[in-house]
């Protein structure tokens, strides 16, 4: 691989086929200069960037010092080893890009609400869970104290890498779709959700893939597999939640004017029919 930029000894922009790649390896760039061959022994982390990403990851990290580079380096890593989802390699870059911001915000005695913190924990455990170890490490660099509040934007920051956006609400998006669905089984069902019940945890893994479907309009192209008979069944068996479901599909139709499949309304059923059962 060429040497395109230099940002600092261990960092430098690369090209792969014709996208930029970051690269990464401890005294990469030493006593290089652009136009020079990086030795593949010395690499040790690539960085694909797509989109938005490749314009402006250039003038972003070359502002960023080194030691924040290699804390998002860990945690992006951390994430893609953790995380059941697929994680894009832009979550280095916005993890590098927020956590130099909080740093600097911090030594000026700036703290910043997380106003969707109570959400986020409840809808994004995982990512939650890789948002406290990452406020750990940073804590611990930089002798700072970091809230949950902090845990939850890192979180934020990973399921926007999931969802592959290069929209930064796209995880604020979802959370509020997620928190609308969920107001409308509260109302309809009249139940209190059991957050440490099994079936609620399994609806809720269900419901925020049902929802990134929604919000990215990845509707099936293939004929819906459940046949005619066996969805009338399941309707006539659950009364109560395929209303529900009726009432989620109305509300996904008239907002986002997003068609719910009969497999995806019949998973919707059978997921709160469970929770109904329950109580």
């Amino acid at each position: 691989m060429e040497i395109k930029k230099i940002l600092n000894n261990n960092v430098v922009i690369s090209l792969k086929g014709n996208s930029e790649v970051v690269v990464m390896g401890r005294g990469l760039a030493y006593g290089k200069k652009i136009g020079d061959l990086l030795l593949a022994e010395n690499i040790e982390k690539v960085y694909e960037l797509s989109g938005d990403g490749q314009s402006r990851v250039t003038d972003l990290l070359s502002g960023i010092p080194d030691e924040v580079l290699e804390i998002a380096d860990a945690i992006a890593t951390f994430a893609k080893e953790t995380i059941t989802g697929k994680v894009n390699d832009s979550l280095f870059l916005t993890l590098a890009d927020h956590i130099n911001g909080v740093v600097i915000r911090l030594k000026d005695n700036i703290v910043v609400k997380n106003f969707l913190l109570w959400d986020i924990k409840r809808f994004f455990p995982e990512e939650y869970a890789i948002g406290q170890k990452a406020i750990e490490q940073i804590s611990r660099k930089y002798d700072i104290k970091l809230d949950e509040d902090e845990a939850g934007f890192i979180a934020m920051h990973i399921v926007n890498s999931e969802l592959g956006s290069r929209n930064s609400s796209a995880a604020s998006q979802l959370t509020k779709l997620i928190e609308e669905i969920i107001t409308i089984v509260k109302y309809s069902l009249q139940v209190s959700l059991n957050e440490e019940d099994i079936y609620y945890q399994r609806f809720m893994t269900h419901l925020r893939f049902f929802a990134e479907r929604v919000l990215s309009k990845k509707v099936s192209t293939k004929p819906d597999e459940m046949d005619d008979a066996l969805f009338k069944m399941i309707a006539f068996k659950y009364p109560q939640a395929y209303r529900t479901t009726q009432k989620i599909s109305g509300f996904l139709l008239q907002t986002l004017d997003y068609h719910a499949s009969h497999d995806e309304q019949m998973y919707l059923t059978i997921h709160l029919a469970r929770i109904i059962e329950k109580e």
